[in-house]
């Protein structure tokens, strides 16, 4: 029997590939979103430019009568990192970071609460460390702690609705987006850990799917890391 519904932003990427057959063997179906389709195919998978803020509106309007009603979380792993330095930055690539990052998940939410839904239990936020550490890349940086504060507020904001909002803040993950930092850039992150090691997407995932589950009931507004202790 099925437990309900997760929509996932950024279906397609790593995290997401480790977290999907978490949630299958738990009896969730995956609503997934991103602009290209994943490599696993048991979900429904819709393509979705999240750096265009009325695709993500015509996304709703095309297809939430098919889920709204049985949508239990959702979980925003969509994140572009251009690894840039601030004098590479246009506006329109700054632009695009926070649209992705986090402006759509803002309409995303808002738009769901406007059609209307009673089923959603839970939202988990995909942060970053670089959202307290700082990154080299400032826009990512910015953008990350956007979501920290985004996340806080809609805790307050949705807990007359018995909604819970949870963020997890990642640190370096072997993942695609990681390997565009350069080897010395990695090793000097999981120095800096005091785990010694590069954290794996399932790692990331089990959080993921505890945050998601009823075993976390009681966990309400947290930000929670996920980066071998590289911050205490």
């Amino acid at each position: 029997m099925s437990k309900g519904k997760v929509l996932i932003t950024g279906v397609s990427g790593d995290i997401s590939k480790a977290l999907i057959p978490l949630l299958l063997e738990q009896d969730y179906e995956i609503i997934g979103i991103d602009i290209k389709p994943p490599s696993i195919k048991e979900i429904q998978f819709y393509e979705c430019d999240l750096s265009n803020v009325e695709a993500v509106e015509k996304f709703l309007l095309d297809t939430a009568s098919l889920w709204i009603d049985e949508v239990v979380g959702i979980v925003h792993l969509a994140g572009i990192y251009p690894n840039q330095k601030m004098s590479n930055y246009s506006v329109d690539m700054w632009e695009k970071v926070q649209t992705v990052n986090v402006k759509s998940i803002f309409f995303l939410i808002n738009n769901i609460l406007k059609i209307g839904t009673e089923s959603l239990e839970s939202i988990v936020m995909v942060s970053s460390t670089a959202a307290k550490a700082g990154s080299k890349d400032p826009a990512y940086a910015a953008s990350k702690a956007a979501l920290n504060g985004l996340a806080k507020s809609l805790s307050l904001t949705l807990a007359d609705q018995r909604i819970r909002v949870n963020t997890i803040l990642p640190g370096i993950i072997d993942t695609s987006m990681s390997q565009r930092q350069s080897a010395e850039r990695k090793e000097y992150h999981v120095s800096n850990t005091l785990a010694k090691k590069i954290g794996t997407p399932e790692e990331v995932a089990n959080v993921i799917l505890f945050l998601i589950s009823n075993k976390s009931s009681y966990i309400w507004g947290a930000s929670i890391d996920i980066n071998g202790g590289m911050t205490l």
